[in-house]
Parts: C-alpha cells; structure tokens; sequence
C-alpha cells in the first residue's frame, strides 16, 4: 500500500483515468454557472449535467475531475464522524454514452488494488450495491471483490432531485473492527455502514 499526501493522491487518479483516454476538467467554480437548482456544487457530476442531459456535447466522452465540493444535507454529522465534511474535494470518472460498469468496475479494482496503482490489500476492501443490481454484484465478483465483501444496501440509489438517477455501487476500506465506533449488534456494523470503520 502507498502512502500518499492528497496532492498526490488526487494527481494518480487523475492520471490513472487520463491513461484510460479520459479528458482532465479543472475544478469549477463552487457557485454554479446556469442551474439555478443549486446553491454550491456538491457534486463532481453536478458541473456535468449539460452533457448528460444532452444541451451540450463534450470533446470526450470519458471526463475525469476532482471537484470542489460543499455539502449540508448531513451537517448534524459533521464532526462526530470521520467521513462527514462540508466541503471536500469528490474525484471522479465519467461517462456520457461511452463506457458502463462492465468497464467501471475493473477500473476502479485496478487503480484500488494494482501495485502500479494504489496498491491496497485486497483483503481490505468492501463495496455496497443497491439490492436488485445483480449485474453490478457480478461484475465486481469477476473484477476480484469476494462475494462476501459486497453489501447489498437500499441507500445505493443516486439521485440529485429531478434529474439523472440510478442504482450505484461504493467502494470501502475496512479499517477494522477495533476502529468501530457502534455496538456489535448495530445494524450499521459493517465495512460502508454508518460508523468509523
């Protein structure tokens, strides 16, 4: 596993999906630009919904960024957990009718586990899918995650209001039970479940 700053960190996946014919976006500005639906950006992919709602073509389908981000929906969590920010920087890749999971996921395993890459133990890593997504299930058993790393979860439904939707998939690091901060027999026990794990 490498040990990396955040400058760095953000640099190799930038980089990573570069390799992967992936457009670089700079970080845009937190005031949105022409949606009035938002007060800051809180997303990587909210500065995108032009070209997935199809009013503006862009110059690659494959796009990768890492956004500037703020965040309230969850501001009574800020401080009592280590993953709830306000404002924090969301890296990622994307595609607008060009690539789907079956070329998502063994990207995402491969930058997560290739010693080229981050090089983390596999052993480590857990991921959620939304429950009737069976095809995502599938692909990251082929990808290399062990069945039994994979938790099926309601919450893996995205959505920003009215607009691009969809069941999504999560990737975790078990930092281990000794780091949980719940009871044994909470439901939110597990690697990606409401805890400091």
């Amino acid at each position: 596993m490498k040990k990396l700053n955040s400058s760095e960190f953000r640099q190799m996946f930038l980089d990573f999906f570069k390799e992967h014919g992936h457009m670089v976006l700079p970080s845009a500005s937190l005031i949105p630009q022409d949606d009035p639906t938002l007060l800051w950006i809180n997303s990587g992919v909210a500065t995108m919904k032009k070209y997935f709602d199809g009013s503006v073509v862009p110059k690659n389908h494959r796009i990768t960024s890492s956004q500037k981000s703020i965040r309230t929906n969850d501001i009574e969590n800020v401080g009592k957990t280590a993953r709830h920010q306000t404002f924090f920087e969301m890296l990622g890749n994307f595609s607008v009718g060009d690539y789907f999971r079956d070329q998502a996921i063994p990207w995402a395993w491969e930058f997560l586990t290739s010693p080229k890459w981050l090089d983390l133990p596999k052993d480590k890593l857990y991921c959620t899918v939304y429950p009737k997504d069976t095809d995502s299930f599938n692909v990251w058993v082929k990808a290399g995650m062990p069945a039994d790393h994979i938790v099926k979860l309601e919450d893996n439904f995205w959505d920003i209001g009215e607009g691009p939707c969809g069941p999504d998939t999560e990737i975790f690091y078990d930092r281990g039970q000794e780091n949980n901060d719940v009871a044994e027999d909470d439901p939110e026990n597990f690697p990606g479940g409401e805890n400091a794990r």
